[in-house]
């Protein structure tokens, strides 16, 4: 049996969450909702939380889950530096999850995972099975252009493929116990946002080189 503390703070809205692990079975016992502007102000204490709740202390938890991104740049970057603080303080393992993998799973099979990227633009997680083919963004028209089954889960994209609803903290938990029941982790020191998006300050400077 092991612990693991879940974290995702790159939507509108984030969690926390607190889960024993058998195997890949995972069971959430404690769980907090992140507000998306309290994040940075609520993480802490909502982990606190957590694990009060379950009667457990930070030394006992195993393992370490971080949804990755895309989402909200600030948001992504909060969750990652506290995953990232809380692995290498307890010297216990990673497992990062992308956010369009988590949105996948809920659809099962293969299909075209969405989310906002503003903009008119989407990022795409392709994935068959499970199995991540490529992630991208794209201008939502050419991401039409391409075909297969598409699904999503925010409101502003409700019109363009199945609803399957958002991915949740369960999902993260869910993902993140099989990679750990594989040996699936992530290394804690090159672990890095998945944000998908070029900064515009790159694309500014992409656009001064000759």
């Amino acid at each position: 049996m092991q612990w693991m503390l879940a974290i995702d703070t790159c939507g509108a809205e984030g969690a926390v969450a607190l889960a024993q692990l058998e195997g890949a079975r995972a069971t959430v016992l404690a769980q907090r909702t992140l507000p998306g502007r309290e994040t940075q102000e609520r993480l802490m204490s909502s982990v606190e939380e957590v694990l009060r709740e379950a009667s457990v202390i930070i030394a006992d938890v195993q393992v370490i889950a971080i949804a990755t991104g895309p989402g909200s740049f600030t948001g992504v970057r909060i969750g990652i530096a506290a995953a990232k603080g809380f692995a290498e303080a307890l010297n216990i393992p990673l497992i990062a999850v992308s956010r369009l993998r988590m949105l996948a799973h809920r659809a099962g099979g293969t299909a075209n995972a969405w989310l906002d990227a503003g903009r008119g633009d989407v990022y795409v997680g392709e994935y068959q099975d499970g199995v991540c083919i490529h992630e991208r963004m794209l201008t939502r028209a050419a991401a039409q252009a391409r075909g297969g089954r598409i699904v999503v889960g925010e409101e502003l994209l409700r019109d363009a493929g199945e609803w399957i609803g958002a991915p949740t903290i369960h999902d993260l938990v869910q993902l993140a116990a099989n990679d750990t029941a594989a040996g699936k982790f992530a290394d804690t020191a090159l672990l890095d946002a998945n944000y998908l998006r070029i900064p515009d300050a790159e694309l500014v400077l992409r656009a001064r080189q000759p």
